[in-house]
C-alpha cells in the first residue's frame, strides 16, 4: 500500500517515528485481513448542455465534471465497499486504542481507494478521466442516491445510505469516470488550483509515488 498516502490522509510528515511506522505496518496486515471487498458498475451515455447521464435523465449539476467531462462521451459508475468487518473493528479501536482506530481508519480508506484503482485497471477503460465522487468539488452528495438505487448496492455490496446521505458500511465509495478522453488529478487543470488550501499548505489531494 502507498505509506505516502496514508501519512496524507492521517495529516502527517513523511518522516514518522519507528512506533508510527510499525502501528502503520500493524494495520495494514489488519484491513487486508477484515477487509471482504466488493464492487458493481454500470456504463452509461453523457449528453453535453447540460451534463446528463442519457438513460437515467439525470442532469449533473456540477461545473467540475462540465470541465473533466467536456470531451467524453460515456461513463461509468463504479461502487465498492470494503464491508461490515472493517467498521466494526474501527468501533472496537475506538474504545480501547484511540490512535490505533485513527491509523486503521485512514489505512482502511487507502485500501479501498487501491482495490478500487485496481478494479479500474482491470476495465481496460482507455482514455479515461479520474475517478470523481459525489461530495467532492462541487458534485453534491445527495447524487449518491439515485446512481446507488440504479446500481442497487443494497442487493449487490449490501450498502445502504443514511439519513445524512453518507454510506453503510461507511468504507464504501460511488464514483464516477468519464470514458473518452484523459484526465488525471493535477493542480494545473484544477478548477480551484488559486484557492485550495491544501496546495497553499504544500500538500496534494492527490499522492504519486
Amino acid at each position: 500500500m502507498n505509506k505516502k498516502a496514508i501519512l496524507q490522509y492521517l495529516n502527517c510528515p513523511q518522516d514518522v517515528d519507528e512506533k508510527t511506522q510499525v502501528l502503520i505496518d500493524e494495520c495494514i496486515d489488519e484491513v487486508k485481513q477484515c477487509a471482504h471487498f466488493k464492487v458493481t458498475y454500470q456504463p452509461f451515455t453523457l449528453i453535453h448542455h447540460p451534463l446528463m447521464i442519457k438513460e437515467l435523465e439525470l442532469t449533473l449539476l456540477s461545473q467540475d465534471l462540465e470541465f473533466y467531462f467536456k470531451d467524453c462521451d460515456r461513463c461509468i459508475v463504479i461502487a465498492c465497499t470494503l464491508g461490515v468487518q472493517i467498521d466494526r473493528q474501527i468501533k472496537y479501536y475506538e474504545h480501547i486504542d484511540m490512535a490505533r482506530a485513527i491509523v486503521f481508519d485512514a489505512v482502511s480508506s487507502r485500501y479501498l481507494e487501491e482495490c478500487c484503482d485496481d478494479f479500474e485497471k482491470s476495465l481496460n477503460l482507455g482514455l479515461h478521466t479520474f475517478r470523481f465522487a459525489p461530495g467532492y468539488g462541487d458534485l453534491p452528495l445527495a447524487l449518491n442516491r439515485p446512481l446507488s438505487r440504479v446500481l442497487q448496492i443494497d442487493k449487490k455490496l449490501g450498502v445502504s445510505i443514511n439519513k445524512g446521505g453518507l454510506f453503510v458500511p461507511m468504507k464504501s465509495m460511488l464514483g464516477m469516470i468519464g470514458i473518452g478522453a484523459t484526465g488525471q488529478k493535477s493542480c494545473l487543470s484544477c478548477l480551484r488550483k488559486e484557492n485550495c488550501e491544501l496546495r497553499k499548505g504544500g500538500q496534494r489531494c492527490y499522492v504519486k509515488d
